[in-house]
């Protein structure tokens, strides 16, 4: 059995984790060989990706009446049999329901986005690592933290967040200081509520 056609979320959940994923592919091919290597294995999520962007596409398209002919000459297909059996075969394919992206609240997501945003910046930064030794904890915590459930995110870039309180940072890079300030900020607004009568920290 097939899961139904992305909903809106995560369709805009596919289309941002696409872009990323083609970034992080291109931007591999100077890099070291373990970066060159993670980019291979980025393939498969990114060829994923345009799978479902192209489904959505095709539904849509139909939906509004669109010819199989004129699909198959977007599509750069010889005729309209070739670009129903195209979109039959994407049909077919199963999609994760487990995506933890997609069940992401705004505040949450924008955390998300933000220790990943912040550890790319720390990764470009040839010195990062060096700078203080809880400096490559806060890094590899927020490279975990950007695919992992929402409570293990929110952990996570709690203990990056205080590990970076250790770095002096006003020396760094301005982009790599500006992501730091958007992750502290992202992590204030993602706080579970503490509830009636309680004061948050």
């Amino acid at each position: 059995m097939t899961s139904s056609p992305a909903a809106g979320p995560h369709r805009h959940h596919i289309g941002a984790v696409g872009l990323d994923l083609h970034r992080r592919v291109l931007a591999a091919a100077d890099r070291d060989p373990d970066r060159i290597v993670g980019a291979l294995s980025d393939l498969r999520e990114l060829r994923s990706a345009i799978d479902h962007a192209e489904r959505d596409l095709l539904a849509a398209a139909r939906r509004r009446g669109v010819s199989w002919a004129r699909v198959a000459s977007a599509l750069g297909l010889r005729s309209r049999q070739a670009a129903e059996q195209r979109a039959a075969r994407l049909g077919e394919q199963t999609y994760d329901t487990d995506c933890q992206h997609c069940v992401d609240i705004a505040p949450v997501a924008e955390l998300r986005s933000a220790a990943r945003a912040a550890a790319d910046q720390m990764a470009a930064d040839p010195s990062w690592d060096g700078v203080q030794p809880r400096a490559a904890l806060a890094r590899t915590g927020l490279a975990a933290a950007a695919d992992a459930p929402a409570g293990a995110l929110y952990s996570l870039v709690g203990h990056a967040v205080a590990d970076l309180a250790a770095v002096e940072l006003d020396s760094r890079p301005v982009l790599l200081r500006v992501a730091v300030a958007r992750l502290r900020q992202a992590y204030r607004d993602a706080a579970p509520d503490p509830g009636p009568g309680v004061r948050a920290p």
